[in-house]
């Protein structure tokens, strides 16, 4: 008889299956690893359940509904949080920024009720897995889609590299205690880490070395895979048809920015967009298109804009067909999903060279990497991906970049390698 091959089950675990850049990639990666039929089947255990795809399970789904369970399940977190806000209360004048500590929600034991023989964490935060509940006796892949699992208390360290000693002194609570509520954070990681059979994933080489130098994981295996993008979706379309569906002239020349609060969030780097559009002569019919911010905000004053708030399906895609130049002057960057998602669609990329934005835009190739914090130079970069394309070389250029190294077959055969290798 022949030899079957062996079926390797996953459950991957993510704070959602959609609504953000890192729900969206842990869905698309299950979804690619399913497709390819390897003997290897994923489900998803998500928090919140917001699409309706098969093989996606929620937490309620572990959790008993009757009143005296929601009681005292509430009674509980209540206290929690009273605890947790008094240690937060210790720094008043922490940076407004999202910053998460070790607070989980309950499982109803979902972790040790479903079957899997590979844990795949992906984003956990907004209170959902705890990490000291974590299996020690099975493989587990944790994808980063940000530094929160290298760092204290911290999403985007920025330019701080306390991680790589063990946080404390932390600038973003704007603390001066070595002891204070970063490193309290990084030791219970520390406690957590050394019990569990760690393989760690990172989008990006630039993330991948932060990992490589962090005092958490730099003992852990670390490689890169890429996020994917379903190129079907995201591909190029007709102009004309674009504009129609947004209400837009196509006679004109369009600029894009967007990004989950686009103008209220400093890393998604507005600011920057902003001096360099009021600094920059540009071609009279060049007209700038938002989405993903409040009207209210927009205060650029000597350029034609367009606002579309938050928009998703077939307007996103027409807005990256619609555009002659995307524009992501974002301060720190994984792999970000708005520049894959423009490429893919043959629409250049203008961003800052930082972070990963390296890895997919390869310099007056397929876009221009500006230097970083630069408005000058963003500007400039801005101009010449809308003089140089022409004849669309560099949107033909970014199609097939993305079409190579991140299609959801190229990415999901890489992941179910490596769930091969933990599993064999």
């Amino acid at each position: 008889m022949a030899k079957q091959e062996v079926h390797i089950k996953i459950l991957a675990v993510s704070f959602s299956d959609d609504g953000g850049g890192a729900a969206n990639a842990a869905t698309r990666i299950q979804t690619g690893v399913n497709g390819l039929k390897v003997g290897i089947s994923s489900s998803m255990f998500v928090k919140e359940k917001r699409t309706k795809f098969e093989n996606i399970i929620p937490l309620n789904s572990f959790l008993p509904h009757h009143l005296f369970y929601r009681l005292f399940d509430w009674f509980a977190l209540k206290l929690k949080n009273k605890i947790q806000h008094f240690r937060w209360n210790r720094y008043p004048n922490r940076e407004p920024l999202f910053m998460s500590d070790l607070r989980s929600t309950r499982l109803g034991g979902a972790l040790q009720k479903l079957d899997f023989d590979i844990l795949h964490l992906h984003w956990i935060n907004k209170r959902f897995i705890d990490i000291k509940k974590l299996p020690i006796d099975k493989p587990i892949v944790w994808t980063l889609h940000d530094s929160w699992p290298f760092t204290g208390v911290c999403h985007i360290p920025y330019d701080c590299k306390g991680y790589e000693k063990g946080c404390g002194r932390c600038p973003m609570l704007h603390s001066d205690n070595p002891k204070d509520l970063s490193h309290e954070v990084w030791s219970g990681k520390k406690k957590a880490f050394q019990h569990l059979n760690l393989h760690i994933v990172t989008p990006s080489r630039w993330l991948a070395d932060c990992a490589r130098n962090s005092s958490l994981l730099k003992d852990c295996d670390i490689r890169v895979i890429p996020n994917c993008i379903d190129t079907e979706v995201f591909c190029p379309g007709k102009k004309a048809e674009a504009c129609k569906l947004l209400g837009l002239d196509s006679s004109k020349r369009y600029m894009l920015f967007g990004a989950v609060n686009a103008l209220t969030d400093p890393n998604k780097g507005y600011a920057y967009l902003r001096q360099a559009i009021q600094q920059t002569v540009w071609p009279k019919n060049l007209e700038l298109i938002v989405i993903g911010a409040d009207k209210e905000l927009i205060d650029i004053k000597n350029i034609p804009t367009h606002y579309f708030g938050y928009i998703g399906g077939d307007r996103l895609v027409a807005a990256y067909r619609v555009a002659d130049v995307m524009v992501v002057p974002s301060l720190s960057e994984n792999l970000s999903c708005a520049i894959m998602e423009s490429l893919s669609c043959a629409t250049p990329v203008c961003c800052f060279n930082i972070g990963g934005n390296g890895d997919m835009v390869e310099h007056k190739v397929n876009g221009y990497l500006a230097k970083e914090k630069d408005a000058e130079d963003l500007g400039r970069g801005i101009l010449w991906c809308l003089e140089n394309n022409s004849d669309n070389h560099l949107g033909k250029a970014a199609r097939e970049s993305v079409i190579q190294k991140y299609s959801i077959p190229v990415v999901a055969k890489q992941y179910a390698e490596l769930y091969k290798e933990l599993a064999w």
